[in-house]
């Protein structure tokens, strides 16, 4: 990537170029413009599964919220396994005419949809994708806005979040997203390789093992993963603090009280030792000049930054290379569409046309 300049923002304001940064997202997908649109979207696509689930309907797709508050009448995918998408054109076997091939284009396309593109505007994305994709996932993100957008460029999400926020040095990121958790530390230039690492054990991870948890907690109720998720978005915490999450299932059609708050920690804990190995060794291998300032700088992104507690128990996991100052995002839903938006605007026009057509 180049050095950043203010080149775009005039052809922005004329109105030729419409600039969009996408956050798309294993879980949600946002997007932010030049022209200042800020919408969301569920990362999911769905079809009617019969004549009466059409009838209801009334579409042939449905595709974020409506999708799954319908979820019982469609038969559902989400086009992002562990952030990167499912149906990659240049792999093996790849079929165009799979259904993980049309809920990639759906999604897309409804996402683009968005931004409200004018009648003969250029349109220049960029869009963020895990820190440690391979160049074939970020060709399969091209391959999916092709004919979409005029300009595509997939970067680094934590380093998206990084730039919007303007903290170009000394910092590291860490970005809690559904699909994975990625980290990357600041020091003056485009980011390396050594620089990031992507785990898998992310917001997708903690569901499925609050999940199990509760699976074997309450065995006369029966517990949908969905309803692990909604309870694990509302009270998730780490803390070593005593408090009591009681949450009300239904037994043989009435309400039961049960405590799920030993399950919940230990769901929400179970991403920390990794993140942690990671963060140490992104920390002890940094230019030791600049190891304090970099402590310093320590920031939590994405829905997983928001967990009680979290920026304390990192905080107190790092403490013995120094003293550590641990903030979270103030929009962890936006951060790196903004930050993407940001850098499309601030690349020059001679980066874009290197870029070439999405």
């Amino acid at each position: 990537m180049p050095t950043a300049d203010n080149s775009g923002s005039a052809s922005s304001a004329s109105g030729e170029i419409l600039y969009i940064g996408i956050d798309l997202g294993t879980s949600q997908s946002a997007v932010a413009t030049s022209t200042g649109i800020r919408r969301t979207v569920a990362s999911v696509v769905g079809w009617p599964k019969d004549l009466i689930s059409y009838k209801m309907l009334k579409k042939k797709v449905v595709i974020g919220e409506e999708c799954l508050k319908n979820r019982m009448a469609v038969d559902m995918i989400w086009p992002q396994e562990q952030g990167v998408l499912r149906y990659r054109p240049s792999a093996p076997g790849a079929d165009a005419g799979s259904r993980e091939a049309e809920a990639v284009r759906h999604l897309t396309s409804f996402i683009v949809e968005m931004t409200e593109p004018q009648p003969g505007q250029e349109i220049r994305a960029v869009i963020g994708a895990p820190a440690r994709s391979t160049p074939e996932d970020r060709q399969a993100v091209i391959d999916a806005v092709d004919g979409l957008v005029d300009h595509a460029i997939v970067a680094s999400e934590p380093f998206l979040v990084a730039y919007g926020l303007e903290l170009f040095n000394n910092a590291l990121i860490i970005d809690i997203g559904a699909g994975t958790l990625d980290l990357c530390r600041m020091h003056g230039t485009i980011p390396s390789d050594e620089d990031q690492r992507t785990l898998a054990k992310a917001g997708n991870y903690i569901d499925s093992r609050f999940h199990m948890l509760l699976q074997e907690r309450i065995k006369d109720s029966p517990v949908t993963l969905e309803m692990a998720r909604r309870i694990k978005e509302q009270f998730a915490f780490v803390s070593s603090q005593k408090e009591v999450i009681s949450i009300d299932f239904q037994v043989s059609g009435k309400p039961k009280t049960y405590d799920v708050t030993d399950s919940l920690r230990e769901a929400c804990e179970s991403i920390l030792p990794e993140m942690i190995t990671h963060a140490r060794e992104l920390i002890v291998t940094y230019d030791p000049e600049f190891q304090q300032e970099l402590r310093q700088n320590i920031v939590l992104a994405g829905g997983g930054s928001q967990i009680r507690g979290l920026a304390e128990e990192v905080r107190s996991n790092l403490t013995e290379f120094g003293p550590c100052r641990v903030t979270a995002v103030d929009d962890p839903v936006y951060a790196g569409a903004t930050g993407a938006l940001k850098l499309a605007q601030d690349m020059p026009d001679s980066e874009w046309q290197r870029a070439g057509q999405a």
